[in-house]
C-alpha cells in the first residue's frame, strides 16, 4: 500500500510543484491562468520519468536471492507452503 501511495505522490509532485510556483513565484491569482499545453506536457513527462525511475529503484532494491533452485508453493497436510529459493 505504501508503494502505491509513493507512486501516486511521485506522479503528482511535478503538477503540485508547478502550481505552487505559479501561485507564489509568478503571483498568478487564478489556479488555471498560467497552465499551458506545454506546461502540462512537461509536467506529465517529468511525472512519468519519476514514476519509471522509482519503479526501477523498487525493483532493484526489493529483489530477494536469485541463485539456487526455485521450489514452487505446495500443499502439505492442508497447509500451503510458500514458494522459495533453495
Amino acid at each position: 500500500m505504501a508503494r502505491i501511495l509513493a507512486e501516486i505522490a511521485l506522479f503528482l509532485l511535478p503538477f503540485v510543484a508547478f502550481a505552487l510556483y505559479l501561485r507564489f513565484g509568478r503571483r498568478v491569482d487564478s489556479w488555471f491562468e498560467g497552465w499551458s499545453t506545454a506546461a502540462l506536457l512537461a509536467c506529465a513527462v517529468i511525472a512519468v520519468l519519476l514514476v519509471a525511475g522509482s519503479l526501477l529503484v523498487f525493483e532493484i532494491s526489493g529483489r530477494g536471492p536469485t541463485t539456487g533452485a526455485y521450489v514452487p508453493p505446495t500443499w502439505k497436510d492442508g497447509v500451503l507452503t510458500p514458494g522459495h529459493i533453495e
